[in-house]
């Protein structure tokens, strides 16, 4: 029987109660019988059982403890019963459905350090085959969450996710892969590698069938793939609407590839982190002949050349480290990370010794070659993330020659010096049906734990996480975390709040005009109306502070263009739609807004559309707005509250110089805009008038010495009990509609008329109070 039981890190490993383990973890053993070293009944630490104290405090053991009774006492399931005796009654059911806005993912409490800790326990000897174990840090998932199995590279740990535990456990059943240090299982099964050398040799079918017999009673002869796919199968049986997410890390991701080809019925989303697929084509075949004759004593120096060839070792070092920190403290930081970080490299040589990383080069190499002989065969989503591919760029000739001279030369932007891993990205998105790949520039090959690469931003960001067969945008949305919003921030969008130091303004219910945003309504569902400025620049600044300062998540509805894949980008690195998407965009659709509002969402939307973002010169300002009402009956139809607003600004940032009438008139460019605006997705085909006009261009434009924003949210409009009087009269809507519409544009005319008397209007002025007073987001404006 499979055998569960909840531990600390390697407590299911070892029996000796003076050990004090780091971290904790739920283990699966997926063997016939019970691994050696793993105790029956429970682990006890310091003569106290670990299982006692669990039940003492009420923790909710195993997640699926009641899932014995789902897949009908099927005793090898994960969640099959435990052993222990601990009993339903001892279980708290803390399963929630939702994440609160800016919650805690952990991001930059692990560091790789953590992740050498933790191997250097992992690896000691318990003679037990390859097993599954959940990390205690990931937590408990949201209700029906899906399950996210982490098939490990080389190292076999299965403990690379050490960055993401905490993220990835709110959202995902995580499950990783062990595989021992001594363990030589095969990456396809023994009986099916002898079948292949039986048939190809000249023997009597009399000795096949004796061979067939014998290997039949070897069950413990399963390859990796046999494990993996047997617990995959279990898994959809056990929920088959849900998708079941396979994670592989190199060597891992030659194993999840292989499974979502031999199960194609099976629905799987696969993600890849610079999969060795690649092998052939590697660095690392020179080892292969060589590792065998490697001298001991020289192979003592081998982890250190790995580190440097494996990751970046500045990029694991700067993970924990804040980045609003002034410089100086930074690098001190950093310089103290990598001190501290140097000792750890000589673990490399436990983790993977010499015997160990012989049979793993080979175990590899058959990985590899096994893998894409069947890659045609897959069907599944798969997501790639990869180091950057080959780039064109400008390179200085020799210094004999004048310095002004240069040459183009195709260069490896990447530190990915194991695997051609950006050529492997651009193969496996060729050749798999439905592959979205995104580049890290400046990562190398353990990207999992190395900084900038955030695997749930990323997995969000990509529109890859879902709960059922189909994403719905709105019940599947994860809201943004504390880290992501501080990114969000401080990184993508600071240049551009620094530059325009937004000053907020709402209007209370006694139609009092304050500063900051208290007349903002904070209980749902409430329609955010506004103008949009040039290129829509103001929705970044407007969703970041109703986040910072009012805790609202504010979700968009945005032109489908922006969100949708960048099919026409070979090197598409994680961009700004990619982050829209995490802060909560959605494509712009009735059935969107319909589902946003139905769940008491905020929602932001302006009826202007790309028209109004992309106007032409002299338009600032102007709203151009559809004759239709019907986010008006939408709103009545769920009482929503609807809350005008205006937005100025934009003359302050840039001047529009070529607009869509300009750019008409150069050759060859506006063919290119013909073209992008006929392919393009058109959301208001029964639209009459300017608004119908969506064509979509990149405007030239001249900076400016920037100037401010200024948001001024108008006296909130209630519709909730004015359902069937907007519903049932398209006057009384058409009424409501004007008087939303004038009362934008009066915000527009109040703050236009009103920035004159903003003494920090300018941005010298405001960087030197920022400097001597307050942060930036307290520099004042005029009075209202």
């Amino acid at each position: 029987m499979a055998s569960v039981v909840t531990s600390r890190v390697l407590s299911y490993f070892l029996t000796n109660s003076e050990l004090k383990p780091r971290s904790r973890v739920r283990v699966q053993s997926v063997s016939g019988g019970d691994s050696k070293g793993l105790p029956s009944d429970s682990v006890q630490m310091h003569g106290a059982s670990l299982i006692g104290e669990e039940e003492k405090n009420g923790v909710l053991i195993d997640r699926g403890i009641r899932e014995k009774e789902k897949t009908g006492g099927r005793a090898d399931a994960w969640n099959a019963s435990l052993k222990c005796g601990v009993e339903k009654k001892c279980v708290k059911d803390v399963i929630s459905s939702h994440l609160d806005v800016l919650w805690d993912d952990g991001y930059g409490t692990k560091t790789v350090k953590d992740y050498f800790e933790e191997a250097k326990e992992m690896i000691r000897p318990d003679g037990g085959p390859p097993r599954w174990f959940c990390p205690v840090e990931c937590g408990q998932p949201l209700k029906d969450s899906p399950v996210l199995l982490f098939c490990p590279g080389l190292d076999g740990v299965g403990s690379a996710l050490a960055l993401h535990h905490k993220a990835l456990g709110k959202v995902f059943e995580v499950r990783c892969l062990h595989i021992p240090v001594c363990d030589r299982t095969p990456f396809e099964d023994f009986l099916e590698i002898s079948f292949v050398m039986v048939r190809s040799s000249n023997s009597s079918k009399i000795a096949l069938l004796l061979a067939c017999a014998v290997l039949t009673l070897v069950p413990f002869m399963l390859g990796l793939v046999t494990i993996v796919e047997k617990t995959v199968r279990l898994e959809h049986a056990s929920s088959p609407n849900k998708p079941i997410y396979l994670l592989g890390d190199s060597f891992g991701g030659c194993l999840v590839l292989a499974i979502a080809a031999r199960n194609p019925e099976i629905d799987l989303v696969v993600i890849l982190a610079n999969p060795a697929t690649s092998f052939d084509r590697s660095q690392l075949q020179p080892l292969l002949p060589l590792s065998e004759a490697w001298p001991d004593g020289l192979y003592n120096a081998v982890p250190y050349l790995l580190s440097f060839i494996m990751g970046d070792p500045v990029k694991m070092a700067s993970v924990n480290i804040d980045h609003r920190l002034p410089r100086r403290l930074q690098i001190e930081q950093l310089f103290q990370n990598l001190i501290a970080l140097l000792p750890c490299l000589s673990d490399l040589a436990d983790i993977v010794p010499k015997d160990t990383l012989i049979w793993k080069l080979k175990l590899l190499k058959s990985a590899a070659s096994y893998t894409n002989s069947r890659i045609h065969a897959v069907k599944a989503e798969v997501l790639v993330l990869s180091r950057s591919f080959f780039s064109l760029v400008l390179v200085p000739v020799p210094l004999h020659i004048p310095r002004h001279h240069f040459i183009a030369s195709p260069l490896h932007i990447g530190n990915d010096y194991m695997l051609p891993s950006g050529d492997e990205a651009q193969r496996l998105k060729s050749s798999l049906k439905n592959c979205t790949v995104r580049y890290f520039k400046d990562n190398g090959h353990t990207i999992l734990l190395e900084d900038g690469v955030n695997l749930l931003t990323i997995i969000k960001g990509t529109g890859k996480y879902r709960r059922s067969r189909m994403i719905n945008f709105v019940t599947d949305f994860v809201p943004p975390s504390m880290s992501e919003f501080k990114y969000g921030y401080d990184e993508l969008v600071g240049l551009l709040s620094f530059a325009t130091g937004s000053a907020m303004f709402s209007t209370l219910d006694d139609g009092k005009i304050v500063k900051g945003l208290h007349g903002v309504p904070n209980e749902g569902p409430v329609l955010f109306v506004g103008n949009h400025m040039l290129i829509g620049l103001e929705a970044c600044s407007l969703v970041l502070e109703l986040l910072r300062e009012r805790n609202i998540m504010v979700r968009g509805v945005a032109h489908p263009v922006v969100l949708r894949e960048r099919e026409w980008v070979s090197s598409p690195e994680f961009s700004f739609s990619d982050w829209m998407k995490v802060m909560g965009a959605v494509p712009a659709t009735a059935g969107n807004l319909f589902k946003l509002l139905s769940t008491k969402s905020h929602v932001l939307l302006y009826p202007g559309g790309a028209r109004e973002s992309l106007h032409h010169r002299g338009e600032e300002y102007r709203l151009f707005w559809p004759d239709q009402q019907e986010f008006v009956r939408m709103a009545a139809r769920f009482g929503a509250t609807i809350v005008p607003f205006g937005t100025v600004g934009e003359d302050d940032i840039a001047e529009l110089v070529l607009d869509y009438n300009d750019l008409m008139k150069i050759p060859v460019l506006n063919d290119y805009i013909r073209n992008a605006t006929s392919s393009s997705i058109r959301i208001r085909d029964k639209s009459k008038g300017e608004v119908a006009n969506q064509e979509l261009y990149l405007p030239g434009l001249l900076p400016k010495l920037p100037g401010r924003f200024y948001f001024l949210f108008g006296k909130p409009i209630a519709t909730r009990g004015r359902k069937e009087e907007i519903l049932e009269d398209r006057e009384n809507a058409k009424q409501l509609y004007l008087h939303i519409k004038s009362e934008v544009e009066g915000c527009i005319a109040y703050l236009l008329k009103k920035r004159e008397e903003d003494p920090y209007r300018n941005i010298v002025d405001r960087t030197v109070y920022h400097a001597l007073h307050s942060p930036l987001h307290e520099v004042p404006a005029f009075d209202p």
